[in-house]
């Protein structure tokens, strides 16, 4: 699977206070924005805050324009088990 939207190492975040390289790692997650923000406001926050921080975004990047499903950003996202627990969470309650 490609991901379309521009992923740059520099953009911060959109007006709903979410960085565009965590946009598409929720977007291959199945994660919805709107959902975590209003079920998980708390932990998404915190998710929110780390992203724009992080000091791999360059290789984010890459991942998600190269191949948006290798699980190599596991290895070095800081919200790599959050984001895959709030993964596992979703698909039970949906």
């Amino acid at each position: 699977m490609q991901i379309d939207d521009d992923h740059s190492a520099g953009k911060p975040a959109n007006l709903d206070g979410v960085d565009d390289l965590l946009r598409g790692r929720l977007k291959i997650l199945g994660l919805d924005i709107d959902t975590l923000g209003r079920e998980f406001s708390e932990v998404f926050d915190r998710v929110k805050r780390n992203c724009p921080r992080c000091s791999d975004r360059e290789p984010c990047a890459l991942d998600l324009k190269r191949d948006p499903n290798s699980l190599v950003w596991e290895a070095y996202c800081p919200n790599s088990d959050v984001l895959n627990a709030l993964a596992s969470l979703t698909e039970v309650i949906r």
